[in-house]
């Protein structure tokens, strides 16, 4: 009895270490510090530039992650994952400087300097730096309001695994590769700074649960008609014509904003990196 009584005290205290560890180790990435300086931005304050931030933070899934209007959005919300919640804009921008938002969305660091984990850096570090003053200039002109999504980002214990694991990367990037200005190849660029959140250009990309696959870009891109290629990007129907889930979602919410000289360049640099393709 005595043996069996030190055997139960042992698997006791091993099912207390573990989660106590789990929460230690992911608390320690969540809270770990990134050195990532500020940099001076001129946001402008004028109509069109406010306009075309609202365009931009469309295209860039701004909008789709914040809500529409920028209220907040509560995207994930299970006891086990954790509830990801990104913020109203509104009130983020009421406590961060201009400075302190630009690095957050160039760098996926917050005010503290910490990572985010749901920010797609990976494409807004593309962005260049007078069209992130312009997402700025929109993010200024909005106000709080009473309906915003006041939830906060939490970590249940799947979701702290998951970061420990490396499954849910830390979105904080310290390298600036953000031309100053918009440049000639609108294509390559909303590309870079909308498609690369979720596709690569020459091999497809799984999920984190491995069935779902966001397919190559180029090849895909190559395969259309210039008609059924700007129907996809404006309404999110293939040409097989089924639901393509995620992407009906991203296409009518956010890319239907593109023009069509825009949806044009997208297809035309994608469909240029498909000829450099190697035969398979």
């Amino acid at each position: 009895m005595r043996i069996l009584g030190r055997v139960a005290i042992g698997l006791a205290g091993i099912v207390l270490f573990v989660p106590a560890v789990l929460y230690g180790a992911s608390e320690w990435a969540l809270r770990q510090g990134h050195d990532v300086p500020l940099a001076t931005i001129k946001v402008p304050h004028d109509a069109a530039a406010i306009e075309e931030g609202g365009r931009l933070a469309r295209i860039t899934g701004c909008r789709g992650c914040h809500g529409a209007d920028g209220g907040g959005h509560v995207l994930v919300d299970d006891p086990m994952l954790g509830r990801l919640a990104p913020p109203a804009l509104a009130r983020v921008a009421a406590r961060d400087s201009d400075a302190e938002l630009d690095r957050t969305i160039q760098h996926g660091v917050n005010k503290a300097g910490n990572t985010l984990f749901v920010m797609p850096t990976r494409a807004h570090r593309f962005l260049a730096d007078e069209d992130r003053a312009r997402i700025i200039a929109w993010i200024r002109s909005l106000k709080p309001r009473q309906d915003d999504v006041v939830a906060t980002t939490s970590y249940g214990p799947v979701g702290r695994a998951l970061i420990l694991a490396g499954k849910l990367p830390p979105s904080a990037d310290p390298v600036t590769v953000s031309p100053a200005t918009r440049p000639a190849d609108v294509g390559r660029y909303f590309v870079n700074v909308s498609c690369a959140a979720c596709h690569k250009l020459y091999e497809p990309q799984p999920t984190e649960d491995g069935k779902q696959v966001a397919p190559a870009l180029a090849p895909i891109a190559a395969a259309y008609d210039p008609v059924a290629f700007r129907t996809l990007l404006r309404t999110g129907v293939g040409m097989s014509g089924r639901d393509l889930g995620l992407m009906k979602n991203v296409a009518r919410g956010d890319l239907h904003v593109l023009t069509d000289s825009e949806i044009v360049a997208i297809q035309a640099y994608l469909t240029g990196e498909a000829a450099r393709m190697p035969p398979e």
